[in-house]
């Protein structure tokens, strides 16, 4: 580190690599690791893991830990460059983090299924009563659900907000599906909205059952006791692929889901410790409470 200080340059291929006013940890730092004058960090695989995730992981990851850890915070592991990895440790935790194990990858997707089913008849009940500020809300929140939907289908990690749009534009369905999910956006009434959230989860559906994943099954209209409501009816597919999850345990859960899937603070989400406490307490929560 004191080599780092009195030889690197200001800046590298034209990028800056001198942050004075912003480093991490600074040369009076308390952590009990180097501090710095430029902002060059430097880590073993096991204490970055340990700063950053929480964790060494010395074991595989149960099913509780896939689901309290971020999708945001498995990228920031699995994504980016990697120069140099001589001792192969790096490449290897890549490896571990790279995508959900198959079980926890159907109960996120049933999860998101379930979601959608929360509010599938609110855009056209809002409406349906002069409320059409509040069905655009009800259905900007849907679109978000269906673009992350789309990323679990073609197993891709959701990143955090303002990455999400660019990394929903790099799926292989979203020049499909990015008009449909517009449409809905863009639309002035309730009813118009409706029809575009109706088309917009069927082509995600059938696009489950073009990709082999267990449990999809055909999409079919669903109505709400006989109201003049439209959507897909989101529960029979929760159910289905529900059903297709190997380990008990898991598939009997409620439909919460991952971290990022019951949470929306950014603030939590980012800190694996604050995401890992806040699942935690509601698996244990669950895990007392009787079926049914």
């Amino acid at each position: 580190m004191d080599v780092l200080d009195s030889v690197l340059p200001a800046t590298f291929e034209g990028w800056a690599v001198h942050y004075p006013t912003n480093v991490r940890p600074p040369r009076d730092s308390e952590e009990g690791m180097l501090g710095s004058d430029h902002g060059v960090e430097v880590y073993t695989i096991a204490a970055w893991c340990d700063r950053f995730l929480g964790r060494v992981f010395p074991t595989e990851l149960t099913a509780r830990d896939w689901l309290s850890y971020s999708e945001q915070t498995l990228l920031t592991v699995t994504a980016g460059a990697v120069f140099r990895d001589d001792a192969g440790e790096l490449n290897a935790l890549r490896a571990r983090l790279a995508y959900f194990p198959r079980d926890i990858w159907l109960y996120k997707l049933a999860a998101q299924w379930g979601r959608i089913a929360e509010e599938r008849a609110y855009v056209g009940r809002a409406g349906d009563v002069g409320d059409e500020l509040g069905s655009r809300v009800i259905a900007t929140r849907m679109v978000g659900n269906i673009m992350r939907l789309a990323m679990l289908i073609e197993r891709r990690y959701a990143p955090y907000p303002k990455w999400f749009g660019t990394a929903f534009s790099r799926l292989a369905c979203a020049s499909d599906l990015a008009p449909l999910l517009e449409q809905v956006l863009a639309a002035r009434t309730w009813r118009e909205r409706e029809s575009a959230l109706v088309e917009a989860c069927r082509f995600v559906a059938e696009l489950q059952i073009s990709r082999g994943i267990p449990g999809a099954i055909a999409p079919v209209i669903g109505s709400l006791k006989d109201r003049p409501y439209r959507f897909i009816d989101s529960v029979k597919i929760f159910d289905a692929i529900r059903a297709a999850i190997k380990d008990e345990d898991l598939r009997l859960l409620p439909e919460f889901g991952g971290a990022d899937q019951f949470l929306s603070s950014n603030f939590v989400l980012a800190v694996p410790t604050y995401a890992s406490a806040a699942t935690g307490a509601l698996l244990d929560t669950t895990s007392r409470t009787p079926a049914g």
